[in-house]
């Protein structure tokens, strides 16, 4: 199941050249900022609880970024990533990870074609034959 957010880009980082732990290889790391604060459906009012993430793209995916601009509204795909391990206390600890792996513009549904009014049935009301009166015998004592 991917996980996914969907916001508009507040702001875009420069990539950054780090080196790995032994120093052999160079990660590249680029963060991207957007503003997820949700809207009251009914209002349309902002949320008071500002919902602005920051997500790191690494590697390959850092010129992902370089299609997209400031203000626009994207949608990420990421993965939830968590390590355990004990500090140097010895208790154990979890270090938890975002991991974006696809940014996408925000599809918007266009209608290509206008849809006409279905056509509203008529109605016409039928006579109704009731049979004729017989006598006193109809009658109803209501």
């Amino acid at each position: 199941m991917a996980n996914q957010l969907t916001g508009k880009i507040l702001y875009i980082y420069p990539t950054q050249q780090l080196p790995s732990k032994d120093g052999s290889k160079i990660i590249l790391k680029r963060g991207i900022v957007i503003d997820c604060t949700r809207f009251d459906p009914y209002t349309g009012e902002r949320n008071g609880f500002e919902n602005t993430p920051m997500l790191e793209f690494i590697g390959d995916r850092c010129t992902e970024l370089d299609k997209y601009q400031v203000g626009q509204i994207v949608t990420i795909s990421f993965d939830v990533q968590g390590t355990r391990y004990r500090n140097k206390d010895g208790v154990e600890q979890i270090f938890t990870r975002v991991q974006p792996y696809r940014i996408e513009p925000r599809q918007t549904q266009q209608a290509t074609s206008v849809q006409q009014p279905a056509p509203q049935p008529t109605y016409q009301q039928q006579p109704q034959n009731f049979p004729p009166p017989q006598g006193d015998n109809d009658k109803l004592p209501f």
